[in-house]
């Protein structure tokens, strides 16, 4: 089997997630342009909409060698859905390539969670933040876990930077008004605070809640999920995507709070994962509720089946086969 090349896979955050996935699954190595150009072996370049024109032409002079690129969207949404003439325009070049057949586009989200992806991919996979966590990994959050002791309240953790794209003004402006809120859980923010969201970290902190206001570390971000019950994925519309943060939850059996007709609800209705939906109005409402208990052997059960689904696409996509097909 050819070893594929990635394109934009040196990086810190989702893209490293992807060249470890990549890597795993394929063996694949991060290679340059001149080497993704003459290359016969198949190309797979990330984030295909941050370099859209070099996908186009790079995917064009390598279909008359006969050979295959494809291009994966990691912001599908921001494509298919938005108004915006920045993005739109995008939008139209990918749906152009779909005429080319040794050029596949895949999104990062099932067609069936946003139709309109199909104007301009070929086909999709999930995230592979879905299903990206090593068993160690797993293993890990298992341990910590069994070392936590039981409190008199539930924990909702809101992981990594934190500004107004994640709904940090809503983590902490709901939980200092409602009284119900603070006496059923503790809301605890991990993750560095942008400068103009540091009124509302300390909105947090005077109303008990904790906000840890620097980057932490890989260890300490599977601290954060061991030590919670449920993960705040409720992001306002312009922060409308299924992230990292949302997908780790996932993979560990946590109930993720996610924004009522959200792209993250939609996934979770349509996969059956733990959640709560809710909106900024009845937030408080929502989570007077039992919260949906984690699922450990649930969630790697689901991270399988998002990798083995994935796996197929991929490697049909970069006409891979494996050892004896």
């Amino acid at each position: 089997m050819p070893t594929p090349l990635v394109y934009g896979a040196c990086g810190t955050g989702r893209l490293a997630s992807y060249r470890r996935v990549l890597e795993r699954l394929f063996g694949a190595r991060p290679a340059g342009r001149r080497d993704i150009l003459f290359s016969r072996a198949p190309v797979l370049i990330l984030a295909a909409e941050d370099h859209l024109l070099f996908y186009a032409l790079a995917g064009l002079l390598r279909a008359l060698a006969g050979r295959r690129t494809v291009g994966l969207v990691l912001r599908p949404t921001l494509l298919a859905a938005s108004g915006d003439g920045r993005f739109r325009w995008k939008g139209r070049v990918l749906g152009w390539l779909k005429r080319v057949g040794a050029i596949r586009t895949l999104a990062v989200l099932p067609f069936r969670v946003l139709p309109a992806l199909a104007a301009i991919a070929d086909g999709w996979i999930y995230d592979v933040q879905l299903f990206d966590l090593t068993g160690e990994e797993h293993a890990a959050v298992d341990v910590l876990r069994g070392e936590r002791r039981p409190g008199d309240r539930l924990v909702m953790t809101a992981i990594g930077a934190q500004h107004p794209r994640k709904g940090f003004d809503l983590f902490c402006r709901s939980y200092a008004r409602f009284d119900a809120l603070r006496a059923r859980f503790r809301f605890i923010a991990c993750g560095r605070v942008a400068g103009r969201m540091e009124a509302y970290a300390a909105l947090l902190r005077e109303a008990g809640g904790v906000a840890v206001d620097r980057v932490v570390s890989d260890a300490e971000l599977l601290g954060a999920y061991a030590a919670s019950d449920a993960v705040w994925c409720l992001y306002p519309p312009a922060g409308d995507h299924v992230c990292g943060i949302f997908g780790r939850a996932v993979q560990l059996g946590l109930p993720v709070v996610v924004r009522r007709g959200s792209i993250g609800h939609r996934l979770c209705r349509m996969e059956s994962l733990r959640h709560v939906a809710a909106t900024a109005d009845d937030l408080a409402v929502q989570l007077a509720s039992p919260l949906p208990v984690r699922d450990a052997k649930g969630g790697r059960l689901a991270a399988l089946r998002f990798a083995r689904q994935s796996e197929a696409a991929l490697r049909d996509a970069l006409g891979l086969v494996r050892n004896g097909d």
